[in-house]
């Protein structure tokens, strides 16, 4: 398949290839026209001007001068052959003739194409009843054709030289034009070998410009995008690591004093039932209670424990248990803060893996509305989408009353790692402005797996009034 570059050239090329043609087919037809126009021309003059001579012969008194002088006395008529042939030489009435002269610097084909057919006339030369010979007048537009060679020979030319001096300027012109299209093509390869600090210079051209702009302002977007994915995994990495320092300090403040005092009163038993008493059996009780006290001490650190790494209540009970737990929650630590729960019947059945990313969504957007929306009330929406392109889909959507997202807003690493748990799913993260005034964060995910029709219900922590 032929360049675009190729195209522009030789598309314009053939045009004026077939325009010359044509420009030279046309001089030809014009030229052959004038040929037979100047012939019939100077036939007409030639044979009144051969009459003219022929009447002045026989009527002169003196003997009939020689043919020789007669002919030399013939006057030159343009594009005209006048022949004195004598009587002995006489040639049939319509047989062939030539023209004198040549065809010297014209093709043989040029001549063919512009000379019309020959049609010689012959005048008998008579005198007192007898016939001297004949006066043949012969049409020869050589000369004619001799002119219009030359003149289409210089059109010609003329024509070459400024269709090559257009397709030269072409081909500068579309060079030039498409050299922005090949610096994209060059941004694109380094964009595609993850290097999006391209300077792309303006492109002037105005059809491209806008391209251009896009261009660069894609490079922008995807630099970003890799210096927040990088300062995302950056910042997993570092929570992971704090996850397990946490995690051992738990284990060793908490649980290592706790076993060592269960060892303790383990070895406190024993000698005590060495020697049963009374007062052994008391020390035996009183160790007892302090053991069992241990051990309700440490299932509440390990329900904590395991509710920071995974919401119990998610697994068993269901996401809309668990939401309705975490907005109770929070509603009892912060009472100043109204919380709403709004779940369309059917909308909570869902797989654990879209039940946890839902449930962490909800935790994150609880956090950041509490650190910086200074909101009074928040609203958890779940429903499935029921029209539209995403119908069937299941959308959650937390919105407050606060002072809504800042211009030009740049993703922190909550609603990044939200974004990217979410794109993980085959879902999208929206943000923008919610029906009460403040910021919404939402997300779409793909058809829910085994729910319900949706239906028009409303599920609220308990003791909490419409939101």
């Amino acid at each position: 398949m032929a360049s675009l570059s190729t195209r522009l050239i030789v598309i314009p090329a053939l045009v004026l290839l077939i325009g010359l043609g044509a420009t030279i087919g046309f001089s030809l037809w014009l030229g052959r026209l004038r040929v037979e126009a100047e012939t019939a021309s100077s036939l007409r003059l030639a044979r009144v001007l051969v009459r003219a001579e022929l009447a002045d012969i026989r009527d002169q008194a003196t003997a009939f001068p020689p043919l020789a002088r007669l002919e030399a006395a013939l006057p030159e008529v343009r594009h005209v052959d006048l022949l004195v042939l004598p009587a002995p030489d006489l040639l049939a009435f319509g047989e062939g003739l030539f023209m004198k002269g040549d065809a010297v610097r014209v093709p043989a084909w040029f001549a063919c194409l512009l000379t019309p057919p020959i049609a010689a006339e012959a005048f008998p030369i008579r005198r007192a009843g007898v016939l001297y010979g004949q006066l043949v007048v012969v049409p020869n537009p050589l000369d004619e054709v001799r002119e219009i060679w030359g003149e289409l020979r210089f059109l010609a030319a003329l024509l070459v030289v400024v269709a090559g001096v257009i397709v030269a300027l072409l081909v500068v012109l579309v060079h030039r034009a498409l050299a922005p299209i090949r610096e994209l093509e060059d941004a694109l390869d380094h964009l595609e070998q993850g290097r999006f600090d391209i300077a792309l210079a303006p492109i002037r051209v105005r059809e491209l410009r806008r391209i251009g702009a896009r261009f660069a302002s894609l490079a922008r977007t995807l630099a970003r995008l890799r210096a927040d994915n990088h300062r995302l995994i950056d910042k997993l990495i570092s929570i992971q690591e704090e996850e397990r320092k946490e995690l051992a300090h738990e284990l060793h403040d908490a649980f290592g004093p706790a076993l060592f005092a269960i060892r303790a009163d383990i070895a406190g038993i024993r000698r005590a039932a060495a020697t049963p008493d009374a007062a052994a059996l008391a020390l035996i009780r009183e160790r007892a209670g302090e053991m069992a006290a241990l051990v309700d001490t440490i299932q509440g650190i390990t329900y904590r424990l395991m509710e920071r790494l995974r919401p119990l209540v998610l697994a068993e009970l269901g996401l809309a248990a668990a939401l309705r737990q975490l907005l109770d929650a929070w509603q009892a630590r912060y009472p100043e803060l109204r919380c709403t729960l709004e779940i369309a019947a059917g909308a909570g059945e869902v797989d654990e893996a879209l039940g946890l990313a839902l449930y962490r969504m909800v935790q994150e957007c609880l956090t950041n509305i509490l650190r910086h929306a200074g909101a009074s009330a928040l609203w958890v929406r779940l429903a499935a989408v029921e029209a539209g392109a995403g119908a069937g889909h299941l959308r959650l959507a937390v919105s407050d009353n606060g002072r809504g997202f800042p211009p030009q807003m740049r993703f922190g690493f909550g609603l990044l790692g939200m974004s990217e748990r979410i794109r993980a799913l085959g879902g999208r993260l929206e943000t923008g402005t919610g029906p009460e005034g403040g910021a919404v964060v939402a997300c779409v995910l793909p058809p829910l797996s085994g729910a319900s029709p949706p239906a028009s219900s409303a599920c609220r922590p308990e003791g909490q009034k419409n939101g």
